[in-house]
This record gives C-alpha cells, sequence and structure tokens, in this order.
C-alpha cells in the first residue's frame, strides 16, 4: 500500500470532528479518486465507497453533508442516487462528476436529475473544492435549524415529528433497497409514582436519565426519540431482530443500573419489532413493538419482550399510532 493510500486510510478510521464537514466519495474508478484528493487538504473529513449499491449503506453509516459521485456508476446510477437523497428526508445535495466536458446542458441535466451541480475532472477540481465547501456550510445550516425544530424540549431527543418521518424513512429504505431495520419502544417504569412522592422535577430527572442512556447507546444513523410523558422509542436502522433485542437489553441494563439519590433506581419495559421479520409497514412495525411493549409491563416489567414472529398482535395504544399518523 502507498504512502497516500495510507494516509486516507489513516483518516477514513478517525472520526470527524463536530463541525467537520463530511462528504461521501462514491465511485468505481481510482482515478477520481486521486483527482479529488484535494477536498482532504481542504478541511473536508473524506469516505470513499465503491459501488453505488454499497453507497445506499454508506449513507447511513457516514452521513454526510454532501455526496460526490461518479457518473459511471455501477448498480445504482448517479442520477438515481441524486433523486433519492433530493426525496430524503435529509435532503444531502449531490454533486456529480466525469471526465466528459461540463456544458451548460450537462449542468442542467444534472441538476434536473436532483444534483446541485456537474463538475468535470481533473480539470475542474478547484471549482468543485469550492462548490462543496458551499453545500457543505448549506447543509450544516440547514440541519441546525432542522435539529431545533425537531427536538423534544426536555432531553434533547427527537420528537414525535422527526421520530415519524424517520421511521416512514426507514420502511421504504426497507422497500426499495432491502435494508432493514427495527423498533424498539419503551416506558418509564411506574413514573406516576414517582411524580406523586418526589415532584414532578424527579419525575423530569428520570425522563433525563432514561433519554442519557438512550443517547449513549444508540448509533449516529438510529433515531432515539421521546414520544411523549415517559414514552420513548429507539428506530434502528439497518438492523435484524437479533442485534435489535441485544441493543434493547443493553439499554436496559444500562437504566436499571443508575440509581437517583432519592428516588432509587429506575427501571424500564421495552418493546422490540423488526422489519420484515415481523412488520412490513411503519403502523405494523409500530403496532407490534407497542403489543410487544405492553406484554413487558404485563409480565412484570423491567423487560424486554419481543414481537410474535407470526405478525399478529392486537394494538394497545392504538390511538399513539393514529397519532402519528402510520398507515
Amino acid at each position: 500500500m502507498s504512502a497516500k493510500a495510507r494516509a486516507t486510510d489513516a483518516q477514513q478510521q478517525r472520526p470527524p470532528s463536530r463541525d467537520q464537514g463530511r462528504v461521501l466519495l462514491i465511485t468505481d474508478d481510482p482515478h477520481v479518486s486521486a483527482h479529488t484528493s484535494g477536498l482532504e487538504g481542504g478541511g473536508f473529513f473524506v469516505a470513499g465507497v465503491a459501488g453505488g449499491a454499497k453507497a445506499l449503506v454508506a449513507l447511513q453509516r457516514t452521513r454526510p453533508h454532501v455526496v460526490i459521485a461518479d457518473t459511471r456508476l455501477k448498480g445504482v446510477s448517479a442520477g438515481e442516487l441524486a433523486r433519492i437523497l433530493n426525496d430524503a428526508q435529509d435532503a444531502v445535495p449531490v454533486v456529480l462528476v466525469g471526465d466528459e466536458c461540463a456544458t451548460l446542458v450537462r449542468r442542467a441535466e444534472a441538476m434536473n436529475a436532483g444534483a446541485s451541480d456537474y463538475f468535470q475532472l481533473p480539470s475542474e477540481v478547484t471549482l468543485l473544492i469550492e462548490r462543496t465547501r458551499q453545500l457543505v456550510a448549506h447543509k450544516q445550516a440547514l440541519d441546525r435549524l432542522r435539529t431545533e425544530a425537531d427536538r423534544d424540549y426536555l432531553t434533547g431527543l427527537a420528537n414525535r415529528r422527526r421520530f415519524r418521518k424517520a421511521l416512514g424513512q426507514e420502511v421504504e429504505r426497507w422497500r426499495r433497497y432491502n435494508i432493514p431495520c427495527a423498533l424498539v419502544l419503551l416506558d418509564v417504569d411506574h413514573l406516576k409514582k414517582v411524580n406523586d412522592a418526589h415532584g414532578h422535577p424527579a419525575g423530569d430527572r428520570v425522563i433525563r436519565a432514561v433519554a442519557g442512556a438512550l443517547t449513549e447507546l444508540s448509533r449516529d444513523n438510529d433515531t432515539a426519540a421521546r414520544l411523549g410523558g415517559e414514552e420513548f422509542a429507539l428506530l434502528l436502522a439497518g438492523v435484524e431482530s437479533a442485534k435489535a433485542i441485544a441493543a434493547a437489553e443493553r439499554l436496559r441494563l444500562a437504566v436499571s443500573v443508575q440509581v437517583l439519590d432519592e428516588i432509587g433506581k429506575v427501571t424500564i419495559s421495552l418493546g422490540v419489532a423488526a422489519c420484515p421479520a415481523h412488520a412490513h409497514t411503519e403502523r405494523e412495525l409500530f403496532t407490534l413493538s407497542d403489543s410487544a411493549l405492553y406484554r413487558a409491563k404485563r409480565g412484570g416489567r423491567d423487560r424486554t419482550e419481543v414481537a410474535d414472529s407470526s405478525g399478529n398482535a392486537e394494538p394497545q395504544h392504538c390511538g399513539d399510532a393514529v397519532a402519528l399518523g402510520l398507515r
């Protein structure tokens, strides 16, 4: 391996700093990677992936501010990728690159497909870097605004609005690309007793403690949300049933070891359902996870239950599914 390749690998193994622009480079051509190496010198964190199909998984893992895609991708065309990202909840901007001249017609075609621009390599590398810098700054500003609009005021987690959109996005990703997902619903056990005995500020401390455990154990591409009151959700991207169950148990144990002064031990009950193992729509996934949660509470609390593999379940809080707008 060359020194340059080792340096690139080392950078990709290091996590980006909080404010550093993240760029996902999608190409099958090593020459494109060489031509765009100046992006790293420009201060961007660059993650590379070969092949259009792998890009869909890399998007979840990297959460880029900008995607730079070669027009000659295999598996998923650059134009289709641009349309997918343009329609997605996070609306990641895409810049297309290729070896053909960047005429006005070609740039217009790229924009019609949903891309932000098109540049010819290697002659327009400098323009590519500056355009990427502009798009990263714009995306970061939008992300800050979206975070404020989608955040629960007490915990800083995603709110119901953000959860609903993320749930639809993950199930749609399974429908189109066969990427699984799973949902963990959880309730704080006996929170009403805490409020009655110690007051609502104590109950808020419990809610924030559970939210802290959720934040600590969730990955960047997961969605940890507070749905209201003592109800929380953890939407796991790209995860099948077995790993979702393990994640739920880690969360249960992480909460149960916390002792909050006069309040004492805090416990949670959890219900797990996975797509496609148990469900094939947002409503099914939510309802089956909710039913599993109900069994956990009925079975003694401080436990994790899994959706029935047959997919049969009676909705226990069907009003929640309606309020969330799940179909």
